[in-house]
């Protein structure tokens, strides 16, 4: 059974979310990251690509640029200003370098010094089909244990003092083995007026469920109603993807847990 999760108590609450593209924040765990903005937590968050590919009729510049002012809206709305653009392209994480991108994660958690990081479930792959999640969620996952070895290098010519993370919190579309959730059904609201600041991805991912549907012999014409109304739309996608995933919870985001805290507590203890 999943257990239900809250802020950690700790005096360092700093948080990091890792994730590929602009809005996979918020649609996955955008509830969360309010969460602990509302508790006091500094949350900063590192984007891995630039999203240039993600629109429906722009060019890339066009959508680089667009895509880039609603994550800097999206985030604002929740009280997240603090931002580490990585600026690779999008949907070719699949042939980059793990290695290369573990390295500036490794730069980002020696410099940010985070409590907890947040980001896609490395062992979760039955279950995804995006390489750019992929590659973020290996190379962070690998970054939490490897920042804090002083001989692997960190991305940039200045090489930063080793750093452990204590917690990491991982989610997907569908996670593998779970083993908590947060309850954001008071925060859901705010999460979706947060996630329609995403416009031209949401009018793209409208455009691609009119495709389908055009090869199902089917007519869906959504395009033109999230470009009236955004909110309208990604509000039906974040229910799906939150409602009845745990028993007498509106709203729930599932992650699974990593962290050290009771080992470190235990240690404490035989040290005393």
């Amino acid at each position: 059974m999943v257990k239900r999760l809250t802020p950690p108590k700790t005096n360092n609450k700093r948080a990091l979310f890792g994730i590929a593209h602009a809005d996979d924040l918020i649609l996955f765990a955008g509830g969360t990251a309010i969460s602990l903005v509302n508790a006091g937590w500094e949350v900063a968050v590192v984007r891995a690509t630039d999203d240039r590919w993600d629109s429906y009729e722009l060019d890339e510049r066009e959508t680089i640029r667009r895509n880039k002012d609603e994550f800097d809206s999206a985030l604002l709305n929740i009280g997240i200003n603090q931002i580490y653009e990585l600026g690779m392209k999008t949907d070719l994480l699949g042939d980059a370098s793990e290695v290369e991108l573990r390295k500036e994660f490794i730069r980002i958690i020696r410099d940010f010094k985070p409590y907890l990081t947040v980001t896609f479930d490395p062992d979760s792959h039955l279950y995804e089909d995006n390489q750019d999640h992929r590659l973020v969620g290996i190379a962070m996952a690998e970054a939490n244990w490897a920042a804090g070895f002083d001989k692997h290098p960190n991305a940039g010519s200045k090489q930063l003092d080793p750093y452990l993370p204590m917690a990491n919190w991982y989610f997907g579309r569908e996670v593998a083995e779970p083993t908590h959730y947060f309850d954001v059904t008071k925060v859901f609201s705010k999460a979706v007026q947060a996630a329609a600041n995403h416009k031209t991805m949401l009018i793209n991912m409208a455009r691609q469920l009119e495709l389908k549907a055009t090869t199902d012999e089917k007519k869906l014409d959504i395009t033109s109603q999230v470009e009236k109304s955004p909110a309208t739309f990604v509000n039906k996608i974040m229910q799906t993807s939150r409602a009845k995933k745990v028993k007498g919870v509106k709203y729930a985001e599932i992650f699974r847990v990593r962290d050290s805290v009771s080992l470190i507590e235990n240690l404490a203890k035989v040290e005393r």
